[in-house]
């Protein structure tokens, strides 16, 4: 992590402090760099819990099928996530269930409960998305949300900066509700009274955004993350790439470029 990134963080966990009474606002308000501290959101594909044929009720579905695709590229519909479990549309799947789902594609997460503001902060600043559940209807009186649902649902958030959590909001009637900016003090509202899911989330283990440098000999780049696929180019010792997808121990450096991820370390 470079200077400027724990300055940020800090600061940004002074912000989140203050937001549930932990650190005084004077102090916050003190120590706050010039400018603003933003952090860009993380590369998460947006789906939509209501539009045509991809239609379902369960919000934790839609949040599963968008790491699914973040994390290996495989375009499994809503629908089908929920029906990995041997559920249809009238169920709702637990964060458990979801996690599940997620492991059998190559994709380890874990399910946490209690955890504090400042500890979300941290996952989303590693370079891992966060399934949340929430209580939408605290979202909808914010004025946040069109829709009208007195229930549990599920947020996958993406990003952060010292005044927004920013999430993707499945429950929308189009793509509006893609990396939406909720402020912290609402949303910290909406995550502690997710009826019976109070401040919990399902966290990947490994990071969707890495940044690595290559240590060992050059290694190849080819145009997919296999050893047959077309070779694209060269990696030397040294180099230094930021991977924004990962599969079965390949890293994706750009578009059609991918390099196995033995002869790397994380910086």
């Amino acid at each position: 992590m470079t200077e400027p990134e724990r300055v940020a963080l800090d600061h940004i966990r002074r912000v989140v402090d203050s937001v549930i009474g932990e650190t005084p606002a004077a102090e916050v308000s003190a120590s706050a760099p010039v400018g603003s501290v933003s952090l860009r959101c993380l590369p998460v594909p947006y789906l939509s819990q209501l539009i045509g044929e991809a239609t379902v009720d369960d919000s934790g579905a839609v949040a599963g099928a968008m790491l699914m695709q973040a994390y290996t590229g495989k375009a499994l519909t809503p629908a089908e996530f929920l029906n990995q479990n041997g559920q249809f549309n009238e169920a709702r799947l637990t964060l458990a269930q979801i996690a599940n789902v997620l492991r059998l594609y190559g994709v380890p997460a874990e399910m946490r409960t209690g955890l504090k503001l400042s500890e979300l902060v941290l996952v989303l600043f590693s370079g891992r998305p966060v399934i949340a559940p929430v209580w939408q209807v605290i979202l909808q009186h914010g004025g946040l949300t069109p829709e009208s649902f007195d229930g549990l649902h599920h947020l996958v958030c993406v990003g952060m900066d010292t005044r927004y959590v920013y999430a993707h909001d499945p429950l929308r009637k189009d793509a509006s509700g893609q990396a939406q900016p909720i402020p912290w003090l609402t949303f910290y509202r909406a995550w502690t009274q997710a009826p019976g899911a109070e401040r919990a989330a399902l966290i990947p283990r490994i990071q969707l955004l890495r940044r690595i440098m290559v240590t060992g000999a050059s290694l190849t780049i080819h145009q997919q993350p296999n050893d047959t696929a077309a070779q694209v180019g060269t990696a030397e010792a040294g180099d230094i790439f930021e991977i924004s997808a990962q599969r079965e121990g390949w890293g994706r450096i750009g578009e059609n470029r991918w390099i196995h991820l033995s002869g790397v370390m994380d910086i």
